[in-house]
């Protein structure tokens, strides 16, 4: 395992705050949805220092920062304003840096949509937006889809914009095409995000999905893609297909390395922060950003532990994979608990996926458009704040 770090930024999914207005049953922040606590600005102010002190002793290029919740709306606009001014103050023009939002968009005023297109503090945003099924509820269990489609055209039409995020569950599975053609005609890139991560064993039992169909879908989306007059960028397909590409092409990619890569880390309420993959886990917490250095989290016992284990699970699964040279493993290596079982259970979704794709691609005699099509994939930032 590389024990020196590679990266060149860092990106926080900072959870300001677990309140919300909805209540949506395959939150797997869905106990603590009606908490109103929410981080101070002396603790953000803290989490900054730790952030810049890294970046400058190890020559970040950038720091990005995606605030969720909860809905990070329900958070005034004011207190978004005077974070800005304390990442102005800390951070300078010494270290690039930038705010994402990821919102299901039912709050919307004016003094919103004004804020976003001003582009004052947020870069970039994600809607977390299904389209189809009935999960996306108020807290009185009523249906908020006009909301969103409503404040989804606001968008449009002052020009502000934005990704989107749908998870992929039991509910939505049905319509996955249908959500597809939906973001295609607006044109809107999105990630289909497989419910991976849950606040109780009943909820896996309601909405989790098979390895079969996971990897069916996505092959679905893959053909209506290549099919597209717009062929609009939906991930995790996206990734498949730059794999595909490059495994047609004899282009070798590193492997993905935990310990010397990985870029994103979740920083909770109270300060405790954690990789992506074991979110809230005990036995991986990396330790709190409020209180230790990012150099101390970054070296932490818990983030090694996680590291080595990660490193296990590539050599077992990708190992032996023919598309190894060119795929750098990320899904293996910072697969969540669910997926982990997934993997167990029925190997790789990603190397059945890479297979098809060039199977699809070979047989339908497409190859240059299909590497053409791979190539113009935009570079939206609200993407990143998919989790």
């Amino acid at each position: 395992m590389i024990t020196q770090p590679r990266r060149n930024s860092l990106q926080f999914v900072v959870k300001i705050s677990k309140f919300c207005n909805l209540r949506c049953t395959y939150c797997y922040e869905y106990a603590e949805l009606g908490l109103k606590h929410r981080m101070s600005l002396d603790q953000i102010a803290t989490m900054f220092r730790h952030a810049a002190d890294y970046a400058l002793a190890h020559k970040l290029e950038e720091l990005s920062f995606v605030w969720h919740g909860g809905e990070p709306f329900m958070v005034p606009l004011e207190t978004y304003e005077a974070i800005g001014e304390l990442q102005r103050e800390i951070f300078g023009d010494r270290i690039a840096y930038h705010n994402l939002v990821q919102t299901n968009l039912t709050v919307l005023t004016d003094k919103h949509l004004e804020f976003l297109r001003s582009k004052r503090f947020f870069a970039g945003i994600g809607v977390s937006f299904d389209v189809y099924g009935d999960q996306r509820v108020d807290i009185k269990g009523r249906q908020k889809c006009d909301t969103v489609l409503a404040n989804m055209q606001r968008l449009i039409e002052a020009d502000v914009p934005f990704g989107a995020i749908t998870v992929l569950a039991r509910n939505t599975l049905p319509h996955a095409r249908g959500i597809y053609r939906f973001f295609d005609t607006l044109g809107v890139p999105f990630r289909f995000l497989p419910f991976y991560l849950s606040a109780s064993p009943s909820q896996i039992d309601v909405h989790a999905l098979k390895f079969e169909e996971i990897v069916e879908t996505l092959r679905q989306i893959f053909d209506d893609w290549l099919v597209s007059e717009k062929a609009t960028t939906v991930y995790p397909v996206q990734d498949q297909i730059e794999a595909a590409v490059d495994v047609m092409a004899g282009v070798e990619r590193p492997s993905y390395d935990k310990f010397a890569d990985e870029i994103v880390f979740l920083v909770n309420t109270d300060g405790s922060t954690h990789g992506v993959a074991d979110a809230y886990s005990g036995e991986y917490a990396y330790g709190n950003i409020f209180h230790e250095s990012l150099e101390q989290i970054v070296n932490s016992a818990g983030r090694v532990r996680a590291a080595q284990e990660a490193d296990a699970r590539y050599q077992k699964y990708c190992g032996q994979c023919p598309y190894r040279k060119a795929c750098p493993g990320v899904f293996v290596v910072d697969a969540t608990a669910a997926e982990r079982k997934l993997l167990e259970d029925a190997g790789c979704p990603l190397r059945s996926a890479i297979a098809h794709i060039i199977d699809r691609v070979e047989e339908t005699g497409l190859t240059q458009l299909f590497k053409e099509r791979a190539g113009a994939a935009p570079k939206n930032p609200a993407l990143a704040a998919a989790l």
